[in-house]
């Protein structure tokens, strides 16, 4: 896998100047570092887990509340149950619930891995100030099956995306007039 940190810093806590400078200018954080070291530990100790994760990125690591969503680039070309149980095996090492996402720049992909078992429409509207808004409206009945709060959801995709991102809970008869 590779990694935005030396192998040796993360396993050691000791930073280099290249990795503080990551470390200190906020694009990454320590618990990047400590989930990076998890998924380090899994894959020296299982060497064909190791070749399926050679050609997978590690982008970056988000904290919403007691779960950890991680974002890996070429994470799709790993089988899907190969992912839950890597899901499980890092649960249990960073003793909170863990959900892998493949980062993309494409937005309605990244709404439909996080907002899974819903269905969610996206909508993005262009403001007249040359910025855009993203609006993700999600049907009441499938609101109950999300992993997350409505607000949390749009931080958590605001963080990804580096846009404005709204997420709205709706009821069928809203579903044409949103």
């Amino acid at each position: 896998m590779r990694i935005p940190f030396c192998e040796f810093c993360v396993k050691t806590r000791l930073f280099c100047s290249k990795c503080q400078s990551l470390l200190n200018s906020g694009q990454y954080e320590m618990h990047d570092v400590d989930v990076i070291d998890a998924i380090l530990k899994l894959t020296d100790n299982d060497q064909k887990l190791n070749n399926m994760l050679s050609n997978v990125e590690y982008y970056k690591s988000y904290e919403v509340d007691d779960t950890y969503f991680i974002a890996l680039k070429g994470i799709r070309r790993v089988p899907i149950n190969v992912v839950r149980q890597i899901e499980d095996k890092l649960s249990e090492a960073l003793n909170r619930r863990v959900k892998i996402i493949e980062y993309t720049a494409d937005i309605n992909e990244l709404v439909t891995q996080v907002a899974y078992p819903a269905r969610p429409t996206v909508a993005t509207t262009w403001l007249p100030d040359g910025t855009n808004e993203t609006e993700v409206r999600i049907m009441r009945r499938d609101a109950r099956r999300l992993r997350l709060r409505p607000s949390d959801m749009a931080r958590l995709l605001s963080a990804i995306t580096n846009r404005n991102v709204k997420v709205k809970v709706i009821s069928h008869d809203q579903l044409n007039t949103a």
